[in-house]
């Protein structure tokens, strides 16, 4: 039995603007259309146990439009993700709230006579202040034990929307809509925000074709600046360009990209080289950005460290509070490979050198909340980047579309840029 303790009421002003793309003229209505944006409110407030408290939310909406006028519209709630910086409470700050969908896309019900939607969805909550109370999930590893998954609050609750003119999917259009959500608590784990109401005006792209996916990052070097002879970060470009090519290769299934913003730099020599896990920890508290899964890059880690983690690690994944550490010795791992690292290599062979390229596109891959595979029923794809590898061997260059389909994080939001690649394996 359901506990009524949280809800969500959002009224949202919805300009949907179809995109007219060359050569589309012969795409049926039938085919579908996307409606997806962005949007940010700076007034609302929660409800917890110490009273209310008020916050703006940001986040992002898509639907899908099936059907036609002619055989009738079908609606699809496939992305709903609310972001807060948070605040203070008696156990501490909150840090980031993050709420995002459940797997899976929800139905609603569409009338066109009255243009409104309505539905049951189910969402996943979480803030930063659950991994500071509670932990982490204990980890299965097979290889590199790189992934501490979060404990999480469930919601469940009804999606009700009214469009303000008749449904009529063109290349060239607008349409508004208005937006309530009401949500309850199902599982909780702190259980601290028990109301949370909010209204957005919401400016939202119409497209023949589902918008592209962006998710922020924002790099974390040790150093006073960038002049720093001494700064961490020397692999950081590589390994980026390396996860934008592997997770460009959606393309295929859907568009996903990163925007990354310029370092910010902590000037503390004692996160040079990272000797254990608190350490780690304590280097990812010393930036928090709303709006980015940060990666924080040390030069190195300690051998203990760098094989159990496989050089890094993400915290935290599919959450708005995600965060990656990892080091520079991804790229110049010691020559001969320490034989500490020998029983985290399942690739088969130990390796040195610049031998890891995709290990940031796998740690942002645990971000996306994807797990290791340990199944064809897996989240995510035997054989794939997201296969766990070693210090001493890197993560498979194979991009997969059931990977594609399942990442999610609240902090990703739309935008109408380009993808160009394909996955290597259809699944």
């Amino acid at each position: 039995m359901l506990r009524r303790v949280s809800c969500i009421a959002l009224a949202l002003g919805v300009v949907l603007t179809t995109v007219g793309v060359a050569g589309l003229a012969q795409v049926r209505q039938e085919d579908g259309f996307f409606l997806a944006g962005n949007f940010e409110s700076r007034e609302g407030f929660f409800e917890t146990r110490e009273g209310r408290r008020e916050g703006g939310v940001f986040g992002t909406i898509g639907l899908r439009i099936g059907g036609s006028e002619r055989t009738g519209f079908r609606v699809e709630l496939r992305t709903l993700n609310l972001v807060n910086e948070g605040f203070k409470t008696e156990q501490g700050e909150t840090g980031v709230i993050g709420l995002a969908l459940a797997e899976g896309t929800r139905e609603l019900e569409y009338d066109p006579k009255s243009g409104e939607l309505r539905g049951a969805f189910e969402g996943i909550l979480h803030y930063e202040l659950i991994d500071r109370l509670k932990g982490y999930r204990p980890q299965e590893c097979k290889g590199e034990c790189d992934r501490f998954e979060p404990f999480v609050e469930i919601v469940k609750g009804e999606f009700i929307g009214r469009f303000r003119e008749p449904l009529q999917p063109a290349p060239e259009g607008k349409v508004e809509l208005e937006l309530e959500i009401n949500y309850e608590l199902a599982e909780e784990v702190l259980g601290i925000i028990h109301r949370y109401w909010v209204i957005v005006v919401v400016v939202v792209d119409w497209s023949l074709f589902e918008s592209s996916d962006v998710l922020r990052i924002q790099p974390v070097f040790v150093g006073s600046g960038p002049s720093d002879p001494n700064r961490s970060g020397s692999a950081f470009n590589t390994l980026m360009s390396y996860a934008h090519d592997m997770w460009n290769r959606c393309a295929s299934e859907r568009c996903i990209k990163f925007v990354v913003n310029d370092p910010i730099y902590v000037n503390n020599s004692a996160y040079r080289t990272l000797d254990s896990q608190s350490e780690a920890i304590a280097f990812m508290g010393t930036v928090n950005v709303a709006n980015a899964v940060e990666i924080f890059v040390a030069k190195d880690m300690s051998t203990s460290l760098a094989c159990s983690w496989g050089g890094g690690a993400c915290f935290s994944g599919g959450t708005a509070s995600s965060k990656v550490v990892s080091c520079d010795q991804q790229m110049s791992v010691p020559c001969p490979c320490p034989s500490a690292c020998t029983s985290y290599c399942p690739c088969g062979s130990c390796l040195c050198g610049a031998i890891n390229p995709y290990h940031l596109a796998h740690e942002l891959g645990h971000a996306f909340s994807l797990p290791h595979p340990t199944s064809a029923w897996s989240t995510s794809t035997l054989t794939s980047v997201m296969e766990p590898s070693g210090f001493c061997c890197d993560n498979p260059n194979l991009q997969s579309a059931k990977n594609c389909r399942n990442a999610s994080n609240p902090l990703m939001y739309s935008s109408l840029s380009i993808c160009s690649g394909s996955v290597d394996i259809n699944d």
